[in-house]
Parts: structure tokens; C-alpha cells; sequence
């Protein structure tokens, strides 16, 4: 068997992974090829070796060819423009936050948000924008009342991540800087925070996208940034090194590269989302944050991960839990495992 799985046609089949029942007709192949003794087996040995070619292939949730080619080339046809004009936008921080209720959330964020826009009024003008994709809370609703002239709310959208963000951003985003924020995230100390992340993005123009530590509730570590798994089945999509884990070698106020941040907290300046052309909502609900810092980076931008506080992120909090999207995560794999491949 040794000898014929070495033959180069069946190098060819066994490498073609773009058929489902390729590793069964292989087993059958080599069983048909074999002895008389083995041909006796021949049901058990196939099942065995089908199993073991299923063992052995990429999970199928990431197949590439799935729909397949044709369906891709099609997709391919349609041209697309970049509807984001670069146009002059004053110094300062736009804060764009989407959210479906949760009044429990958005109160304490608004609260910190306010209380940094008055404190640091005149040093760093902040609009905060609010994307409501369709909240009906008296609560919140009597708080957006309460708050109006101080905050911007976009009603009534239909939720998707990427497009809401572009929307958003395309409405209301004016100033020179923007940091998508998840509504679930808590500030101890918004001012502090948010004046170191503009502080160094103004003082280090090779950054494209900046993130910021986030931590659970215990302390330890939520987000710390974003890398790639290198072999195995899942190798191209990407996990939070030690997430879960202690800072014990991180100091409050430290800022290194990564190769990527998470959407929940994420500052760039605006031309440079512009000159992407925001977040690709080809993406449904994964994956477009690091296509994001990617597209920076291809650029010439790095991605960099600042410790600014301890920031409370109550991750999924707003997302059921242990749901996947597996197309998305397709289309990332096939789009950028290459790339990141390369630039590491």
C-alpha cells in the first residue's frame, strides 16, 4: 500500500481534496490492486481507510472549494466600488457603538464616554455615535432622549456588523480618528484610556490599527491580540494568545505589535478606513475585524495592542454563546492564510 500511495497518479487523487468521496474511491482503489488475501478484507479495509483519509483531510467546515469555483468566478463579475470619499476631517475621536437594547450596557459606557468627551473637550473633540439596530427598552430609548446633543443615534438599522459600522461611519464619523467600540465593553477610566490610544496614534504614523487590552471581570485576560494557528486543521484562522490567562509580563501603559486587534476595541485613523474601504461586509458575523488590520497592514500600517487601564470586556455578551460562522471563516482562510503566511 506503501508503494502505491507513492505512485504519482494516485499522489494526484489523493491530493484532491476538492472531491467529498475521494479518499473512498482511493481505498477501494488500492484494495482492488491488492493481493487476494487483502481483497478478502476488502469491505473492512475500505471503511478503515476511508476513515483514515477523513481523519486526515482539513475540517470539512473549512473547505475552500465549498461552494466551489464557478460559484466563486461568478461572484467575481460583479464590480465593486469604494463609496467612501477622503474628505477633510477635523482633529479629534469618533466613537461609533452598535447595539440591539441592553440598557444594562450602553447606561454605565455612555456614562464613562461623557464623562471623558467633557473632560477632554478642547485636547481631543469626541462625537459619540450610536448604531441602534432596533431597540425597544423604554430605558435605553429614555436615555438616548436624555442625552440628545450630547450623543448621535442612527435608528432602526438592520443589524450586520460590517455594514452597520460603514454605515455609521459614512453618516456621522468627522473627525481625523475612529474607534469602533462593542457595547459591551466597560471603562474604569474612559478619559485615561482613550487620551493615551489617540496620544500614540498621532506620535506613531506607521500604525494602522491600535487595540486595547481587555480583561474579564477577574482580571485576567480577554483580548491581548490576535494571531494565526500555524499547522494543523484549523491553520489559518486566528485565537487570542493567552486569553484567559494572568498579564503577569504586562505593565499598565506597555504597547507592543500584534498581528492583529479585535473589532470590540479598535482605533484607526479615518482616511486609512477609507482608503480600505471599511470593514468587507462580505463577512456575516466573524472574521472582518482582522481582515480590517490586515488590509492596513498590506498597506504598510501595523497592528499594535496598548495596556491602558484595566478594560472590562463581557465577551459575547451580546452574542449567543458558542456560535460559529463557518463561511466566514472559509472566505478568511482563502483570503488571507497566504498573506499571513508570508509577512510572518
Amino acid at each position: 500500500l506503501q508503494f502505491l500511495f507513492s505512485m504519482p497518479s494516485l499522489k494526484n487523487t489523493a491530493n484532491d481534496h476538492s472531491h467529498p468521496w475521494a479518499g473512498h474511491y482511493l481505498a477501494e482503489w488500492c484494495v482492488d490492486k491488492a493481493s487476494p488475501i487483502i481483497k478478502g478484507q476488502k469491505a473492512g479495509l475500505v471503511a478503515f481507510m476511508a476513515s483514515l483519509w477523513s481523519e486526515t483531510r482539513f475540517d470539512p467546515r473549512l473547505e475552500i472549494y465549498t461552494p466551489g469555483n464557478l460559484a466563486r468566478a461568478d461572484a467575481v463579475k460583479t464590480v465593486t466600488t469604494n463609496p467612501r470619499q477622503l474628505k477633510a476631517r477635523p482633529a479629534g475621536l469618533s466613537i461609533i457603538i452598535l447595539t440591539l437594547d441592553r440598557f444594562d450596557l450602553m447606561a454605565p459606557l455612555l456614562d464613562s464616554l461623557m464623562v471623558a468627551k467633557k473632560a477632554l473637550a478642547g485636547h481631543i473633540d469626541i462625537d459619540i455615535i450610536v448604531g441602534d439596530t432596533g431597540s425597544t427598552e423604554a430605558a435605553l430609548l429614555q436615555l438616548y432622549d436624555r442625552l440628545a446633543g450630547d450623543i448621535a443615534v442612527i435608528r432602526d438599522m438592520a443589524y450586520q456588523f460590517s455594514r452597520c459600522n460603514n454605515d455609521a461611519f459614512d453618516a456621522l464619523a468627522n473627525r481625523d480618528l475612529v474607534l469602533f467600540l462593542n457595547n459591551d465593553v466597560s471603562f474604569p477610566d474612559a478619559t485615561e484610556a482613550l487620551s493615551r490610544m489617540v496620544r500614540h496614534l498621532r506620535q506613531s504614523p506607521s500604525t494602522g490599527t491600535l487595540g486595547a487590552v481587555l480583561h474579564y471581570p477577574d482580571g485576567n485576560c480577554q483580548h491581548g491580540g490576535i494571531d494565526m494557528i500555524d499547522n494543523g486543521p484549523f491553520a489559518g484562522l486566528c485565537f487570542h494568545p493567552g486569553h484567559g490567562a494572568a498579564l503577569t509580563t504586562r505593565q499598565d501603559g506597555d504597547i507592543w505589535p500584534v498581528m492583529a486587534v479585535t473589532g470590540a476595541c479598535l482605533m484607526m485613523p479615518s482616511a486609512l478606513f477609507v482608503d480600505i474601504g471599511g470593514f468587507d461586509e462580505a463577512y456575516r458575523t466573524e472574521c472582518q475585524d482582522v481582515a480590517l488590520c490586515l488590509a492596513a497592514r498590506r498597506r504598510g500600517f501595523g497592528s499594535e495592542i496598548m495596556h491602558a487601564g484595566k478594560i472590562i470586556h463581557l465577551e459575547n455578551a451580546t452574542r449567543p454563546q458558542g456560535s460559529e460562522d463557518w463561511q466566514d471563516r472559509q472566505r478568511f482562510v482563502r483570503k488571507w492564510r497566504g498573506f499571513m503566511e508570508a509577512i510572518r
